[in-house]
């Protein structure tokens, strides 16, 4: 069996980007994260000491997000998949997907996004 747990368009308000007026004003962000399981005894036991903290990964990637300045968005999907690897060692991979809807582009868009998928070997 193999399981997933995802976490969907959690917003943030945060300071990444390249020009000065994203890092001193900051902007919208918003996050999804897909977590991957080869084994999760949560599920079929049903006892919470045996699947992921959700609540602890949400706080990881705010922090992350609400925290730090960095210039792009793909690194900022970087350091949060590399964070939530390290909040259990359940997880086996983890997809990231930065969404950035307020992007100072002259344009009609829903949003500019990252995405990577980081697992253990990587």
């Amino acid at each position: 069996m193999k399981f997933s747990i995802k976490m969907s368009s959690m917003e943030f308000y945060g300071y990444t980007g390249c020009l000065p007026e994203e890092k001193e004003n900051g902007q919208i962000f918003i996050i999804d994260c897909e977590m991957m399981f080869d084994e999760l005894p949560g599920a079929v036991n049903d006892r919470l000491e045996d699947t992921v903290d959700y609540s602890k990964v949400y706080e990881v990637i705010k922090d992350i997000t609400e925290n730090n300045c960095f210039d792009l968005i793909e690194h900022l999907a970087y350091e949060i998949a590399g964070k939530v690897l390290e909040t259990d060692g359940l997880i086996r991979e983890v997809r990231i997907r930065v969404s950035k809807p307020d992007a100072p582009i002259d344009g009609v868009f829903g949003a500019m996004e990252a995405e990577i998928t980081r697992s253990r070997e990587d």
